[in-house]
Order: C-alpha cells, then sequence, then structure tokens
C-alpha cells in the first residue's frame, strides 16, 4: 500500500522518520522544484536512505532565478532492516537535500516522496 511519507514545502533538507510492515524490495518515487542563481545549471534534489545516497532527481535549468520540476524518479530499495521485536518495525530515515552547490529551494519549492511497500 503506498506511504506518503513526504509532502510538503521547502526549503531543503527535509527529513522524515519511517516504519513499514515490509521486509525486502519497495519503490521511493520522488518529486519536487528547485532553481538556480545562475544560468545553464544541472540542478536537483539528492535522496538519502539511512544516510546513504540512493540517487537524484535533476533538471537542466537554461535560466536562472526561475522554480524548475525535477524530473520525478522511481527509486528501488531494499527494506531489509531486522525487526527489533516480533511487535517493532524498524525505523528509517529519508532524507533530501540539494544535489549540489548550484541547487537552492526556498518555501516556494514543493516535495513529495512516496513508498510503495
Amino acid at each position: 500500500m503506498p506511504q506518503n511519507l513526504i509532502n510538503q514545502t521547502g526549503p531543503l533538507p527535509i527529513s522524515a522518520q519511517f516504519t513499514t510492515g515490509s521486509n525486502g524490495p519497495a519503490t521511493l518515487i520522488v518529486a519536487g522544484s528547485v532553481w538556480t542563481k545562475t544560468q545553464d545549471r544541472l540542478i536537483g534534489v539528492q535522496v538519502l536512505l539511512d544516510g546513504q545516497p540512493i540517487g537524484n532527481a535533476q533538471i537542466w535549468s537554461n535560466a536562472p532565478s526561475t522554480h524548475r520540476a525535477v524530473v520525478p524518479m522511481h527509486f528501488v530499495i531494499d527494506l531489509n532492516k531486522e525487526w527489533p521485536s516480533p511487535e517493532q518495525q524498524p525505523s528509517y530515515k529519508l532524507t533530501l537535500q540539494a544535489m549540489n552547490s548550484d541547487t537552492t529551494s526556498d518555501q516556494n519549492d514543493f516535495f513529495q516522496v512516496v513508498l510503495n511497500a
């Protein structure tokens, strides 16, 4: 069942803790917007799971100071932590951050991450 992990405005970074009753492969769907102060730059959102980068949602920006929607990305992840007990699910931390120093975000940018587990 899809689980909305992040559904909010910026700025980046944004983090969310989550648990899931599932072990094994899952998919994260990431969308959002960012901008750059200079022209002709590759900008985007870096996605981290438990502090480890799993990929980027990015876009090329020809013009400066224009909010750009990143290309939505689907990331296959493995939810493979051991359960602390049969009643307690493992916890994961998802973080969205600027992909590089050319990437800027503010309260006018919106981010959404959906987990399909």
